[in-house]
């Protein structure tokens, strides 16, 4: 990609300086703030930082996709190979979402009570989805490595 339209380094920028300025409100106003666990109040802090999180993995994904749809324009694309990549990842997420359970209880203790949290079921389908990728991409290494010491 041309150095002179590196959008992606600016957004990052943006994004860091938008994480600083959050921190510095955390310990500065958000940090101060005690709430009461035993009346069931939330830590406003940590819906601060939960909530942005969800919105940097959400812009993580959609700069992903932008990405490869601009590089797909600028380069040219492979039809046959982009077919077998969409395939690939459409297999291995049925298969993850196959192997997850759905919500599993994890028990855990604050203060003197003992809770019994729930998980999402995407929890588990995104350790799965990991994993399976990890799996396959061991797989092809792999094949790769014994199909050129065979092809030599």
């Amino acid at each position: 990609m041309n150095s002179k339209l590196n959008i992606s380094r600016w957004i990052f920028l943006a994004l860091a300086a938008v994480t600083v300025i959050i921190a510095v409100m955390y310990y500065l106003v958000v940090g101060t703030i005690k709430p009461d666990f035993l009346a069931g109040e939330p830590t406003p802090k940590a819906d601060l930082f939960l909530n942005w999180g969800y919105i940097l993995i959400i812009l993580g994904i959609v700069l992903a996709l932008i990405s490869v749809v601009f590089t797909a324009i600028v380069k040219g694309v492979n039809v046959k190979t982009l077919l077998i990549a969409v395939i690939a990842f459409a297999v291995i997420a049925v298969v993850a979402y196959l192997m997850s359970k759905g919500s599993f209880a994890i028990p855990y203790q604050a203060g003197e009570h003992l809770y019994s949290g729930k998980t999402h079921g995407w929890v588990e389908f995104g350790l799965n989805f990991f994993y399976v990728t990890f799996a396959v991409a061991i797989l092809a290494i792999l094949f790769s490595v014994i199909y050129k010491a065979v092809k030599k």
